[in-house]
């Protein structure tokens, strides 16, 4: 081939490469859209050199229905032996985009209660299209026609002395258009009359961030709206402009930002595999410094990253997996000085720490432990807040104004408010007191999820009145157990207060409710609160024969934020150590034999070093009954002319149990097949007599009527000659000197042994 032919076939290869590519749906997609000159530069490669090795298919697809209209997909990256240069995605196996080297794309303009099938296909510089992924579906919520809502905002409302390099940033209650959130509906101006002040807006999550172009006039007061331009992702505006006004100080703001918590906290053990991982600053931040690239995870050891998205919502930031987390394994994250504050102060380091993974994942929906006000509470102070406990640790960002709301069970407004969150405690903080003598509605709803992921089984809601006035009463000490000077107080016990009212659960601590040996050591433990109730449970047992003093401090507070009048303190003394001294053997057992089914016994009184509280009876080494603390037993329902053989065991209240007494032994006395009668002598002048009548079945008789035994003019008589094993049934008639006989009296009968 000459070497114009040979140019001539580089060229028709680059022709077919590129034109690949257009049928394919590639030239100029994604960040591919900038190599268009390196894709034509093909044309003057050597076809021996040409890549032809397609990028690895893409992994763990998922999709999240956001709103009606949004579907949310993330997807793992692709490998590539050169690069991966972007993505294909489809839906309902029909083309819909292409992106860069992205791994997030968001679905937007969708109908409402559908169902949406996608697909990703990765694809390199050279053409190279990998195979699809699996498919993942979401189906889009029900109609959104809700008006979304500011649900907080930095810096608050009436805030004063704000830095004035700080940025402004309002939080939504739901997933927005960011489109729609721009300088036209997200402006700031002085309150004064000034114009508005120039910047930019960004979007991070659920967060509209307005950053001044310039530092703010000091000792200001300035205005920010949120115009009815912004609308949320299905395309409903606000209801109405949202504003706030707030002061610029006289100095900027230099002081770095904090993380103040995490969750895992640092050296936590057991984390679920489907946990997400979060942080709390002291202060609000920039939402756009926190991402994928400032916020981190890595296994240990080996460092690999975990491929995650990061949510801001207040001041805590979220990273969540996009699969699950490895278990048994140790990772490491790292929020770093990339993330900055509203006043663009980053971190003064980076701020890393650790957990270990649990064996296996974490699928149980958490429940709501407790509540305060409980359900049903009545004479709720009007400046209270509300709280609910977990059943275990939750994912903070999931607990906000849309997932934990309150109002009139009447109907009407939500009541505003923020929600702030300590431990496993969500508290709403009403932005004003509660209207007096209301019946209120508190609902936790199933959007509110555990650390691993795990939404409420089912909203949970409680309510609550009222009282007519703002409660400024301090809690009192209603109820202590162990009551105060008790004694013989078990060694296992824990000490509980009730309280006359709903406290604030985090003022109950082992710093506020403490137990210490008299004028001794404190003893360590822990503090949980149950309803009214906060309980002390040591851990150890406690020492035998000892005083304690149980202490709660003025540091604990009610629902209203009123604190003890005075320290509570009670002193109660532990049980002697356990008793294991048995009580001595019983003596002089005697047996006697009463009737042909009944022994009767009797023995001496045992001591023991407390108290006997009972005597354990063997027949033929049999335990037969277990008696109180008496010294006499009748052993019935025995066979005639048999022996029997009895012991005697003395026990007392720790289960101390003697040995058995020398044996006593009796016969019972031989059956009798006789029956003896008696009865009412009856009254005549001519009476000549009496007649027995008996049978084996009731009103039956062997005898016909007047010819039953003719006993005389007695009042008791002795049938015999009665066949063993059998129940006969008696009767008696009265009859005169004329034959004439009277009724039957009443029947009796007898079991013949």
């Amino acid at each position: 081939m000459s070497k114009r032919q040979l140019v001539g076939s580089r060229f028709l290869l680059g022709f077919f490469f590129t034109t690949l590519l257009a049928a394919l749906g590639l030239s100029g997609c994604g960040s591919g859209g900038d190599d268009s000159a390196e894709d034509s530069a093909v044309t003057a490669v050597s076809w021996r050199n040409r890549d032809s090795i397609a990028p690895s298919v893409p992994a763990v697809l998922t999709a999240s229905a956001v709103s009606s209209a949004q579907i949310n997909i993330a997807w793992s990256p692709s490998t590539d032996n050169r690069a991966v240069t972007g993505y294909i995605v489809r839906r309902d196996g029909t083309l819909l985009t292409n992106v860069g080297k992205v791994t997030t794309y968001q679905d937007t303009g969708l109908t409402a209660s559908t169902a949406y099938a996608y697909t990703i296909e990765a694809f390199d510089r050279a053409g190279n299209v990998s195979g699809q992924s699996k498919m993942a579906a979401a189906t889009t919520l029900a109609t959104d026609t809700t008006a979304p809502m500011v649900s907080s905002t930095s810096p608050a409302t009436a805030a004063i002395g704000v830095a004035v390099n700080s940025a402004i940033a309002a939080t939504f209650s739901e997933a927005m258009t960011n489109s729609t959130l721009s300088t036209a509906s997200f402006r700031l101006a002085t309150t004064a009359g000034g114009g508005a002040v120039a910047g930019t807006v960004s979007m991070s999550s659920n967060t509209a961030t307005f950053t001044p172009s310039a530092d703010l006039a000091a000792g200001t007061q300035y205005a920010a709206t949120i115009t009815t331009e912004a609308k949320d992702s299905a395309g409903n505006a606000l209801a109405a402009n949202f504003s706030w006004n707030f002061t610029t100080g006289v100095a900027l703001d230099t002081t770095p930002p904090m993380v103040s918590s995490t969750s895992p906290a640092n050296a936590a053990t057991g984390v679920t595999l489907n946990s997400s991982v979060s942080a709390t600053f002291s202060e609000a931040m920039t939402n756009s410094t926190l991402t994928s690239a400032s916020f981190t995870l890595a296994t240990i050891p080996g460092g690999a990253s975990v491929s995650g998205t990061v949510s801001v919502t207040g001041n805590t930031a979220s990273f969540t997996p996009l699969v699950p987390l490895a278990a048994s394994t140790q990772y490491t994250a790292t929020i770093a000085t990339a993330a900055k504050d509203a006043a663009g102060n980053a971190l003064a380091s980076d701020f890393t720490w650790q957990f270990t993974t649990a064996a296996a994942p974490d699928t149980t929906p958490p429940t709501v432990s407790s509540t305060s006000p409980v359900s049903g509470a009545s004479g709720v102070a009007l400046n209270s807040s509300v709280s609910a406990s977990f059943s275990e640790a939750m994912t903070n960002s999931t607990l906000s104004t849309a997932s934990f709301t309150l109002r009139p069970s009447a109907g009407g407004t939500a009541v505003p408010g923020a929600v702030s969150i300590s431990g496993n405690t969500a508290r709403f903080t009403p932005s004003a007191n509660l209207a007096g003598s209301t019946l209120y509605t508190a609902t936790i709803f199933t959007t509110a999820k555990d650390a691993a992921g795990n939404a409420l089984a089912a909203n949970f809601t409680w309510q609550f009145t009222t009282a007519a006035a703002p409660d400024t009463t301090p809690p009192v000490v209603s109820a202590r157990s162990p009551a105060n000077a008790a004694t013989g107080v078990a060694l296992t016990t824990s000490v509980s207060a009730t309280f006359s009212e709903a406290m604030t659960n985090s003022t109950l601590t082992t710093a506020s409710f403490t137990l210490a040996t008299t004028g001794g050591a404190a003893v360590t433990g822990t503090v949980n609160v149950s309803g009214n109730t906060a309980t002390f449970t040591p851990s150890v047992p406690l020492v035998a024969s000892t005083q304690y003093t149980a202490t709660i401090t003025t540091a604990a507070k009610d629902a209203a934020g009123n604190a003890l009048a005075a320290n509570s303190i009670w002193s109660f003394t532990t049980t002697q150590a356990p008793d294991t001294t048995a009580p001595l053997t019983p003596t002089s057992l005697t047996a006697s034999a009463v009737s042909a089914s009944q022994i009767n016994l009797s023995w001496s009184a045992s001591t023991d070093n407390v108290a006997v509280t009972g005597y354990r009876v063997y027949r033929g080494n049999t335990l037969l009954i277990t008696l109180g603390n008496v010294t006499t037993y009748q052993n019935a329902a025995l066979s005639a002319s048999t022996t029997y053989s009895y012991a005697v065991q003395a026990i007392d209240a720790a289960g101390n149990a003697s040995g058995q007494s020398p044996t006593a032994s009796a016969t019972t006395q031989a059956a009798s097949t006789t029956a003896t009668l008696a009865w009412d002598s009856v009254t005549a002048t001519n009476l000549s007599g009496y007649r027995i009548y008996y049978g084996t079945a009731p009103g039956t008789y062997l005898q016909s009527l007047g010819q039953g035994l003719n006993v005389g003019n007695v009042t008791t008589y002795t049938v015999t000659g009665l066949n063993r094993g059998t129940r006969y049934y008696f009767s008696a008639t009265a009859f005169d000197t004329s034959n004439n006989e009277s009724a039957f009296s009443n029947e009796v009968f007898k079991d013949i042994p």
